[in-house]
C-alpha cells in the first residue's frame, strides 16, 4: 500500500467526523455566518503530484459524506469538487521560486515542507475559493452577492485559526 493512503484515509475520516459531528453542531447552534470548514483540508493535503481528475473525485466524495452530515445534497460535494480542481491551479501559482518547483521529497503541500509563510497563503486561496463557492451554490443567486461575501469572510477567518490549529497538533507530513 501506498505511503500516502492510510494517512489520506485517516484524514479522511477523521475530517468527515469532526465536521459532520462536531463543527455543523456549534456553527448551526451559534449563528448562519458561524461556520467553520475543516474538511477542505483533506483535499489540500492530498499528494502534491496527485492527478488533477483524482482530486476532484476525492473532492467530491468527501464533500458528499460532509453532505449527508448537513442535509444538504449536493453543496458540499459541488464545493469539494470544485476545489480539487482549483487545487491543481492554486499549488501551481504559489510553486515555490528558489528550487524551481516541487522537487518531489515533498508529499503534501504542508507547513513541515514549506513553510508557514508560503502555506498560510496558499491555504488561505485556497479556502477563500472553496468557501465562496460552497456559499455561492448554497445560496444559488447573485442578489445574495452581500451575504455570500460576508458569509465568506467570516467563515474563511474562522476556517484559517482552526486550519493553523489543526497543523500545529497534527503536523501532517505524509
Amino acid at each position: 500500500m501506498n505511503k500516502s493512503v492510510l494517512p489520506s484515509l485517516w484524514r479522511f475520516l477523521g475530517l468527515v467526523a469532526v465536521q459532520g459531528l462536531l463543527l455543523h453542531q456549534v456553527g448551526s447552534s451559534i449563528s448562519e455566518y458561524f461556520n467553520v470548514m475543516l474538511y477542505p483540508l483533506f483535499i489540500l493535503f492530498l499528494p502534491i503530484q496527485i492527478p488533477t481528475t483524482a482530486a476532484v473525485i476525492l473532492g467530491f466524495l468527501i464533500g458528499l459524506a460532509v453532505d449527508m452530515f448537513y442535509i444538504s445534497p449536493g453543496v458540499h460535494a459541488s464545493a469539494g469538487a470544485f476545489s480539487g480542481f482549483a487545487r491543481s491551479i492554486i499549488l501551481t501559482a504559489f510553486k515555490p521560486k528558489g528550487g524551481g518547483g516541487y522537487s518531489g521529497k515533498e508529499p503534501i503541500p504542508a507547513p513541515a515542507y514549506f513553510g508557514w509563510s508560503w502555506f498560510l497563503q496558499m491555504a488561505g486561496v485556497f479556502f477563500a475559493a472553496h468557501l465562496f463557492w460552497y456559499f455561492s451554490m448554497d445560496a444559488f443567486a447573485i442578489v445574495y452577492f452581500t451575504t455570500i461575501t460576508a458569509k465568506t469572510l467570516t467563515a474563511w477567518i474562522l476556517s484559517m485559526i482552526f486550519v493553523v490549529l489543526f497543523c500545529i497538533l497534527f503536523n501532517p507530513k505524509n
